[in-house]
C-alpha cells in the first residue's frame, strides 16, 4: 500500500510538471529594444553624466565672480607678557593668554571680463555636453537596430537552413527507393547522403549564428533573460529629393551643432587670454577681535588691490596664438565634416535606390527557384531529372532566399542610416534622454 501510494504521488507530480505551463519568453519589439539601450547601455549612462559634470563645472566658475568670505580663529600662549597703565586703565600689549578671531573677504571687481567668458564658456560646454549625449543616443540605437536585424536574420537564416534541411532528406529518401528499384546509381544516394550533411552543418552554423547574434544585442540592453524579436514593420522611404536631404543633414547633423559650440568656446578662450592683457582689480577687507587691547582689540580694513602685469616672458601672447590655433583647427574639423556628411547622404541615398532595385530582382529570382525546385524534385521522383539537377536546384533556391533576406533588412537599414546622416534618427529617444526629458 505503501508503495502504492508513493507511485500514485509520484506520477501525480510529473503530471503537474507536465500539464504545468511554460513560461514564455518575452517578446521585444524593436521600440523596446532601441528604449532599453538609452535606459540601460553604458556608452548613454557615460554620456549622462558628462552633462551633470558640466553643469558642475559652471558652478565652479561662477564661483570666482563671488567674494571669497573667511573665518579664523587663534588662541596664542606668550611666555613673556606686557602691558602698562595709561589713562588708570591697564593696556595689554602681549597678553599670557591671547586670542583673535575675526572674518577676511575678497571680492573680485575686474580681470579683463575672464570670468564673464570662462562662464560662458560653461555654459556652451554644458550645451555640447547635451549635443554629445544626443549624438551617443543616436549612435546606440542605430548599433542596436543593426543588432535587432542580425538577431532577426539569423532566425531566418535558422527557418531557411531547416527548410534546406528537409529538401535534402526528401531527396534522399526519394534517391534510395530509386536506388532499391534500380532506377538510379549508388552514387546518387551517396551524393544526397553528403548534401544532407552539408544541410545539417549550415543549420549548426544558423543556429549558431542565432545564438551569438542574441548574445551580442543583449549587451546592449542590460537584460538577461531570454527574449525573442518580431519583425517590425519597414520604415519609410525618404522624404525630399537628395539636395534637400543633404541642407537638412547640415542644419540638424547633431555633429556639426557640436563643432558650432566648440568654436564658441575657442572664441570665447581668445578673449579670455587676452583679458591676461588687462589689470585686475578686487576688493579685499577683514575685521578682526582680540584681547591685545593695544592699539586696538577690534582692528577692521577695506582695500582696493590693483594689479597689472607689465611682462611675463610672452606667456600670455603664447596663450592667446595657442588659442587662435585651435580655433583655426576647429573652423577646419567643420568644413570637413560638412563634405563628410554631404557624402554620407549622397552615398545613403543612392544606396537605397540600389538596394530596392536588388529586392526587386531577388524577389523574382526566389519565385523561379521556388518553381524551379519544386519542378525538378517532382521530375527526379518519374525518374525525369537526375539527382545532380534536384541538388543544384535545391542549392540555388537556398541561396536566393538568403540574397533576399540579406537584400531585404540591408535596405531596410539603409533608410535607418540615412535618417541618422540627416540626424533626424530617434528624435524621439534623444529627446527623452536630454536633461529635463522623461526617459521611457
Amino acid at each position: 500500500m505503501i508503495r502504492h501510494a508513493l507511485i500514485v504521488g509520484a506520477a501525480a507530480l510529473v503530471l503537474a510538471a507536465a500539464a504545468a505551463p511554460v513560461q514564455a519568453q518575452p517578446t521585444l519589439t524593436l521600440q523596446d529594444v532601441q528604449q532599453l539601450a538609452v535606459r540601460n547601455y553604458e556608452a548613454v549612462q557615460l554620456a549622462k553624466s558628462s552633462v551633470e559634470q558640466a553643469r558642475l563645472l559652471r558652478k565652479q566658475a561662477f564661483s570666482a565672480v563671488l567674494p571669497n568670505v573667511n573665518v579664523n580663529g587663534t588662541y596664542t600662549r606668550n611666555l613673556v607678557s606686557a602691558e602698562f597703565e595709561f589713562g588708570g586703565r591697564t593696556i595689554q600689549v602681549l597678553p599670557g593668554n591671547d586670542y583673535s578671531f575675526g572674518f577676511t573677504f575678497s571680492q573680485p571687481i575686474y580681470a579683463g571680463f575672464r570670468e564673464l567668458k570662462a562662464l560662458r564658456q560653461t555654459d556652451a560646454n554644458i550645451e555640447a555636453a547635451g549635443v554629445a549625449l544626443g549624438t551617443t543616443v543616436q549612435d546606440t540605437v542605430l548599433n542596436v537596430t543593426r543588432g535587432y536585424y542580425r538577431v532577426l536574420g539569423a532566425r531566418e537564416f535558422v527557418t531557411i537552413s531547416r527548410r534546406a534541411l528537409d529538401l535534402a532528406q526528401a531527396t534522399l529518401r526519394t534517391s534510395e527507393s530509386l536506388y532499391r528499384a534500380g532506377e538510379a546509381v549508388e552514387t546518387a544516394v551517396l551524393r544526397n547522403r553528403v548534401a544532407v550533411s552539408s544541410a545539417q552543418r549550415q543549420l549548426l552554423d544558423a543556429e549558431n549564428g542565432l545564438v551569438l547574434a542574441r548574445e551580442q544585442l543583449r549587451i546592449f540592453l542590460g537584460i538577461q533573460d531570454d527574449f525573442q524579436v518580431t519583425r517590425p514593420p519597414a520604415p519609410a522611404p525618404p522624404a525630399g529629393a537628395l539636395d534637400e536631404l543633404i541642407q537638412a543633414g547640415l542644419k540638424q547633423r547633431s555633429e556639426l551643432q557640436a563643432l558650432d559650440l566648440q568654436r564658441r568656446i575657442a572664441e570665447l578662450e581668445i578673449e579670455k587670454r587676452r583679458g591676461a592683457y588687462l589689470p585686475t582689480v578686487k576688493a579685499d577687507g577683514s575685521v578682526i577681535q582680540r584681547r591685545a587691547s593695544f592699539p586696538s582689540n577690534r582692528i577692521g580694513s577695506v582695500a582696493i588691490n590693483a594689479t597689472w602685469n607689465v611682462f611675463n616672458g610672452g606667456r600670455t601672447g603664447a596663450e592667446v596664438a595657442s588659442a587662435e590655433a585651435t580655433l583655426h583647427e576647429t573652423d577646419l574639423r567643420r568644413e570637413l565634416l560638412r563634405k563628410q556628411t554631404e557624402n554620407e547622404v549622397r552615398t545613403a541615398f543612392l544606396r537605397i535606390q540600389a538596394l530596392r532595385a536588388n529586392v526587386d530582382t531577388l524577389t523574382q529570382q526566389v519565385e523561379v527557384a521556388r518553381r524551379n525546385a519544386d519542378e525538378t524534385g517532382r521530375a527526379y521522383k518519374v525518374g525525369e531529372a537526375t539527382d545532380l539537377d534536384v541538388l543544384s536546384a535545391n542549392e540555388l533556391l537556398v541561396r536566393s532566399e538568403r540574397d533576399l533576406l540579406e537584400a531585404t533588412f540591408s535596405y531596410e537599414l539603409a533608410m535607418y542610416e540615412l535618417q541618422r546622416a540627416v540626424g533626424i534618427f530617434a528624435a524621439d529617444l534623444v529627446a527623452a534622454a536630454a536633461p529635463g526629458g522623461q526617459d521611457r
